[in-house]
C-alpha cells in the first residue's frame, strides 16, 4: 500500500507459454544423441550441449579454447562434486554428492519466484528468475524477471554479485560465450492503485493496459569476470517469442498478426508471424538487428519448450517455421525463408498442411521436420498421426509418410540409430485419468514410419515435466535406458503418484520398467556416478537403478517443509511442518533450530526433531509444551489418505530444554463428515472462528459438524457435538462431549475465548426460509468448564452480529462485529456489549465502512482492517486500531492508505497487513496507546502465503508454508 517503498504496483508479466523449463541450442543437428553414460540431455553440433554428469573437476560449462559456443541452462548443474540446484521454494541449493548415496546440504541462497534457468561456472551461478518482486535502483516496485549472479565458491556464505532486472517474462535463454541471452514476453499489464506507468491515469483495483501494449523482449546480460550487467535489450510488439541461436546469430519469430475491420463491424484476423535475424557476434553481448520478413500463420509459443522446436535455424542460414493458419479449420504453414544474406531473406517457399489438430508437437531434423497435431482427448479410439516431411529441397518441402499414434503427443525427441520418442498421454479404455506414454519409433523410411512398442506408465491423471522439455527426459543410450519424472493423481488408491519412471529400449523394442517413488513434483531425473537422483521442489532423493525392473530408494533429504507455525524461544525455535490430506506425507514434525538459522541457510546437523501421526497440524502453545492437534486416517474399511473419514488427534509434545519429546496423545472420536465439518463448514466461520481453539492454556475445545444425508444425498440433519480435551495432565489427555444446539435446520460454531471463558454462536430460525429468503436470530452461548469431565452449556444470549473477542480481565464484556449490506455498500459496527446472566446489554457502537477483515484482540485493543471500493473501481483499506479501555466510548484510530491489504496478524505493538494484489509484501505498522498506527517499513513475503506470525524481541518470524520461516529485522 505504501507507494514510495511496497510493492503494491505490478508489472503483470502475462504470458501465452507454458511452462518455465528451457530447451536444447539450435544451430545443430538436432537428432545427435549424448554420449554414453551423459543421461543429461543431448549433445549438440556447436553448443556445448548438456554436461555428463559426474565429471569431476571439468568446469563443465566453461567453453573450450575462448571459442564462443552456445551452452544450454537448466534448473541444476553437477560441477565436480558440487550439484547444484534452482529449487522454486528455497532459492539456489548447493549440496556434496561426494558419496552420492549421502548428499548433504552445504548452503543455499534464499530466492523467492519462478525458477527458470541457471549456468554454473567454476562455483559462480547466474539464475534466471520470473515473477520477482523488488525495487529499482531509484527505489521504485519492480516485478518481472532477473539474472542475478551467485558466488558459492563458499557454499555457506553465498555472496550476491549482482543482478540485472529484465523487462517481461523470461520464457527462453541461452548462453553464448560469457553473455546469457533471453527472450521475454511482457504485456504491459499493471496492477496500480496511486502510481501508474507513464501515459496511464492512476488508480484502478482492475488490470491496466499500458500505451505500450504486448512485447517481445531479447535482451543480453554478461556475467564476464564476476561482474554481471544488462548490455542491450531489443523490444518489439507482438507476443510469442520463440528463438533459436547459434553463436553468431539469433532467429527470433514473434507474432505479427493483425485485426483489421471497421469500426462496430465484423473483424477479421489475419495471422502471421515474424521472421527477424539479430546479429549476436559481438563477444560483449551487443545485439544488431538484421533483415525481418513475415509468413503467414501465427507462431506455436504454446508447444514444448515454450514453442521452441516449431522454428529452426539448425545452419545459421535457413529458417523453418511451423504456424498456425489464420482459420483454424486452414491448419498449420510450414514456411522456409533463405537468411544467407542476413539482411535482405527470401521466402523460399510455404507449404499448407491440412487442419488435423488443434495444436501440434513439432521437430525439426537435418531435411526432415516430425509433426504431431493433436485430433482428440479422453477417448479410447483417439489417435494422433505421427507425419514426416522431406525438407531436403527448400523450395518443395512435401509429406514423405504418416504413422498413426494412440493418444495424444506433446513432444518429439531424437533416440539413436534412426529412431524417436514421441511423449504424450494415453487415451484410457475404461474408467477415468490420462497415463503417460512413450511411444518408439523406426524412422529409418520416411516414407514409412514405424511404431515399435510403446511404454505406459503413472496411474490415473499423470503427468511428466518432460511432456514441456526435452531437458527432464534422460537417457543412457549406452545402456539404453531412459528416466522420465513423473507426477499425478491416482483416482482408484486416492493418492499421489511421484517419481521416477524408468524405461528400458533396444533397437527394436521398448519395455516399461520399475518406477522410484519419491516425495513432490519431480522436475528432474540425473545420472550421479551410478545412481539415479530426483530432484522435485521438495526433496532430493536418490535411486540405485542397478536393477531397472525395481529401483530402490537410497536415501531422501528434504529440501522443502510446509511450516505451518514457528515458536521462538530463547536460543531456540520450534517450527512445525506438516502436509495436507492425501499428499505425500502421512506424519506431520516439530523441529527444533538454533532461532539464529530459523531459516535454514545451512543444513543443520542434529536438529532435535519428532514426527507425529497425520496431517493438517494446528499448532497450540502453553509455554514449553505444544499440543499439535492433525487429522489421521482411521483403521478398518475406509483407511489410508484416499479416505475422507477422519479421526482428529492431539498429540502433547514436550519442548523442555531446547528438545523435542512426544508426551501422551488422544484421538476423539472418528469423523464422518471428513472435509465437509473440517473448516466450520465453508463460509458458515468467515468471521475467524476455528473448529479448535485453546481454553485456560491446557485445555482444547472442537467443533464437530457431521451433515446427515438421506440415501438421494439429500441433507435431513447434522451431529453437532462440541468436544473438550482436558491436557492438564501432559501424558493423559482425557475427552468429554456436549451438545450445544439440536436443530436439524439450525448452525453453530464461531467458537471464540475470552479470558478462560469459552464462548459458541447458533441461530435460531425466526421465520424458516422460503423460496426467497429466511430470517434467523443470532444467540451467544457461554460454556461452563469448571468441571472439564462435564461441560455444561449456559444460557443463550441474543446479541448483534458474530463475536469477535472480549475484554480478558472481564470476561462479561464482549465484541461483536454487526454486518449489514445495503445493496452498494458495506456497513458494519464493532459493538461492545455486557453480559448479565441471559441479557447482553449495549454499551457503545463504532461504525466501520467496508469489507471487514479478520479482527485482533490484545487487552483492550481491537485492530482490524476493512476495505472499499469507489464507483470508478479504485481501492482503500483502512487499518483500525480500536481502544477499548473505556468500553462506553470507544476510541477509533485510523491509518488508511489506497491499495489492497488486510490485517495479517498483530506481534506486540506491531500490525502486519498484506500489501499490493497478489500479497507480494507486507507493510509493517507501529501500534501505540495514543494514535493511528504509523507506517514503518515493506518487506517482501518470501512465501505465497502466511499460515502464522510470531515474535522474538525485534525480529517477527513469518511461517511461510514450503519457503519455510522468514525473518523480518523490526526498525
Amino acid at each position: 500500500m505504501r507507494h514510495s517503498t511496497s510493492l503494491s504496483v505490478l508489472a503483470v508479466l502475462l504470458a501465452g507459454c507454458s511452462g518455465s523449463d528451457r530447451d536444447r541450442a539450435p544451430g545443430q543437428t538436432s537428432f545427435e544423441s549424448a554420449p554414453p553414460g551423459a543421461g543429461g540431455g543431448f549433445a549438440t553440433d556447436g553448443t556445448g550441449g548438456t554436461p555428463a554428469p559426474g565429471a569431476p573437476g571439468t568446469g563443465v560449462d566453461a567453453p573450450a579454447s575462448g571459442a564462443r559456443t552456445v551452452q544450454e541452462t537448466d534448473l541444476y548443474r553437477l560441477e565436480g562434486n558440487r550439484l547444484y540446484y534452482l529449487n522454486a521454494y528455497r532459492g539456489l541449493m548447493v549440496f556434496d554428492v561426494t558419496n552420492p548415496d549421502q548428499p548433504a546440504l552445504l548452503g543455499r541462497s534464499p530466492i523467492f519466484g519462478d525458477p527458470v534457468d541457471m549456468i554454473v561456472r567454476n562455483g559462480v551461478a547466474i539464475v534466471v528468475v520470473g515473477d520477482w518482486f523488488g525495487v529499482m535502483d531509484d527505489g521504485t516496485p519492480f516485478h518481472g524477471s532477473i539474472v542475478r549472479g551467485l558466488d558459492a565458491t563458499d557454499p555457506r556464505n553465498v555472496r550476491v554479485l549482482g543482478e540485472a532486472k529484465l523487462g517481461g517474462w523470461v520464457r527462453d535463454d541461452r548462453v553464448v560465450g560469457d553473455v546469457i541471452y533471453a527472450v521475454s514476453e511482457d504485456y504491459g499489464w499493471w496492477y496500480g492503485w496511486d502510481v501508474a506507468p507513464a501515459g496511464v491515469a492512476s488508480g484502478g483495483i482492475g488490470v491496466s493496459s499500458a500505451p505500450s501494449g504486448p512485447a517481445v523482449v531479447v535482451s543480453s546480460v554478461s556475467f564476464a569476470n564476476g561482474r554481471i550487467a544488462q548490455v542491450d535489450q531489443v523490444k518489439f510488439d507482438g507476443f510469442a517469442g520463440v528463438f533459436n541461436v547459434t553463436p553468431s546469430s539469433i532467429m527470433l519469430a514473434s507474432d505479427a498478426s493483425t485485426v483489421t475491420g471497421p469500426p462496430g463491424g465484423p473483424a477479421a484476423y489475419t495471422a502471421q508471424t515474424r521472421l527477424l535475424y539479430l546479429d549476436i557476434s559481438d563477444p560483449g553481448g551487443v545485439i544488431v538487428q538484421r533483415g525481418a520478413l513475415t509468413v503467414d500463420g501465427a507462431v506455436n509459443g504454446w508447444g514444448a519448450d515454450n514453442g521452441r522446436w516449431n522454428l529452426d535455424f539448425a545452419d545459421g542460414r535457413t529458417a523453418h517455421v511451423v504456424c498456425r493458419a489464420s482459420n483454424y479449420n486452414d491448419g498449420y504453414v510450414l514456411s522456409t525463408v533463405d537468411f544467407a544474406n542476413p539482411g535482405a531473406p527470401v521466402l523460399a517457399s510455404a507449404l499448407h498442411i491440412p487442419n488435423t489438430g488443434w495444436s501440434a508437437a513439432a521437430r525439426f531434423d537435418t531435411g526432415r521436420l516430425y509433426l504431431s497435431p493433436q485430433t482428440g482427448y479422453y477417448s479410447a479410439t483417439a489417435a494422433t498421426p505421427l507425419q514426416v516431411y522431406d525438407l531436403t529441397d527448400p523450395g518443395a518441402p512435401r509429406l514423405a509418410g504418416t504413422a498413426q499414434l494412440p493418444g495424444l503427443v506433446w513432444n518429439i525427441l531424437p533416440a539413436p540409430g534412426s529412431r524417436i520418442f514421441a511423449l504424450g498421454n494415453s487415451s484410457p479404455a475404461s474408467g477415468e485419468g490420462d497415463p503417460v506414454s512413450l511411444h518408439y519409433l523406426d524412422v529409418t523410411d520416411p516414407a514409412a514410419p514405424r511404431l515399435l512398442g510403446t511404454s505406459t506408465f503413472g496411474q490415473g491423471w499423470a503427468w511428466t515435466p518432460a511432456a514441456g522439455t526435452f531437458k527432464a527426459f534422460t537417457m543412457d543410450a549406452a545402456s539404453g535406458l531412459v528416466v522420465v519424472p513423473f507426477s499425478g493423481w491416482d483416482p482408484q488408491g486416492s493418492g499421489y503418484n511421484n517419481g521416477l519412471q524408468l524405461i528400458e529400449f533396444t533397437p527394436s523394442s521398448v519395455t516399461t520398467a520399475g518406477a522410484a517413488r519419491t516425495k513432490g513434483w519431480v522436475e528432474r531425473g540425473i545420472f550421479v556416478g551410478n545412481r539415479l537422483v530426483s530432484l522435485s521442489s521438495q526433496s532430493l532423493a536418490v535411486v540405485d537403478y542397478s536393477a531397472p525392473i525395481a529401483p530402490r530408494v537410497v536415501s531422501e533429504l528434504t529440501l522443502a517443509r510446509n511450516v505451518v507455525a514457528a515458536q521462538p524461544s530463547g536460543a531456540t525455535i520450534a517450527e512445525v511442518s506438516s502436509d495436507w490430506w492425501g499428499n505425500d506425507t502421512s506424519s506431520s514434525q516439530v523441529r527444533v533450530l538454533p532461532v539464529d538459522n530459523a531459516e535454514e541457510t545451512t543444513d543443520a546437523a542434529g536438529v532435535p526433531s519428532v514426527n507425529v501421526d497425520g496431517v493438517g497440524a494446528q499448532v497450540f502453545s502453553n509455554g514449553r509444551t505444544t499440543y499439535v492437534v492433525t487429522s489421521v486416517p482411521p483403521a478398518g474399511a475406509c483407511a489410508g489418505y484416499g479416505c475422507t473419514t477422519r479421526n482428529q488427534q492431539v498429540q502433547v509434545v514436550d519442548l523442555a530444554g531446547g528438545g523435542a519429546v512426544l508426551r501422551g496423545k488422544l484421538q476423539l472420536p472418528t469423523d464422518a463428515a471428513g472435509w465437509y465439518g473440517w473448516g466450520g463448514f465453508w463460509w458458515w466461520d468467515w468471521w475467524w472462528g476455528s473448529e479448535v481453539v485453546q481454553v485456560g492454556g491446557d485445555a482444547l475445545a472442537f467443533r464437530r459438524w457431521e451433515p446427515q444425508l438421506d440415501v438421494s444425498g439429500a441433507y435431513v440433519d447434522a451431529h453437532t457435538s462440541l468436544y473438550v480435551v482436558d491436557l492438564a495432565n501432559p501424558d493423559a489427555p482425557r475427552v468429554a462431549s456436549v451438545v450445544v444446539q439440536t436443530d436439524p435446520r439450525a448452525w453453530w460454531g464461531n467458537m471464540k475465548v475470552v479470558g478462560d471463558t469459552l464462548y459458541t454462536t447458533h441461530y435460531d430460525w425466526v421465520e424458516a426460509p422460503d423460496n426467497q429468503h429466511g430470517w434467523v436470530r443470532y444467540y451467544l452461548d457461554s460454556v461452563d468448564l469448571s468441571d472439564r469431565a462435564h461441560p455444561r452449556i449456559g444460557a443463550k444470549v441474543n446479541v448483534p452480529g458474530l463475536l469477535v473477542g472480549g475484554d480478558a480481565s472481564d470476561p462479561s464484556v464482549i465484541y461483536t462485529i454487526d454486518y449489514r449490506w445495503n445493496g452498494g455498500t458495506s456497513t458494519n459496527d464493532l459493538d461492545v456489549l455486557q453480559i448479565r446472566g441471559g441479557t447482553a446489554r449495549l454499551l457503545s457502537q463504532t461504525p466501520i465502512n467496508g469489507w471487514v477483515g479478520a479482527t485482533f484482540i490484545a487487552g483492550t485493543q481491537a485492530y482490524l482492517s476493512a476495505q472499499e471500493y469507489s464507483g470508478d473501481g479504485i481501492g482503500t483499506v483502512d487499518l483500525h486500531a480500536i481502544d477499548l479501555s473505556n468500553p462506553s466510548h470507544p476510541r477509533d484510530r485510523i491509518a488508511s492508505e489506497h491499495g489492497w491489504g488486510w490485517l495479517l496478524g498483530v506481534a506486540g505493538d506491531r500490525a502486519l497487513v498484506t500489501s499490493g494484489w497478489a500479497g507480494g509484501a507486507i507493510d509493517i505498522y507501529r501500534l501505540s496507546a495514543g494514535g493511528a498506527p504509523q507506517f514503518e517499513q515493506t518487506v517482501r513475503a518470501n512465501g505465497w502465503g502466511v499460515n502464522s506470525v510470531s515474535r522474538q524481541g525485534q525480529t517477527v518470524f513469518l511461517s511461510s508454508g514450503y519457503w519455510g520461516v522468514q525473518k523480518i529485522a523490526l526498525q
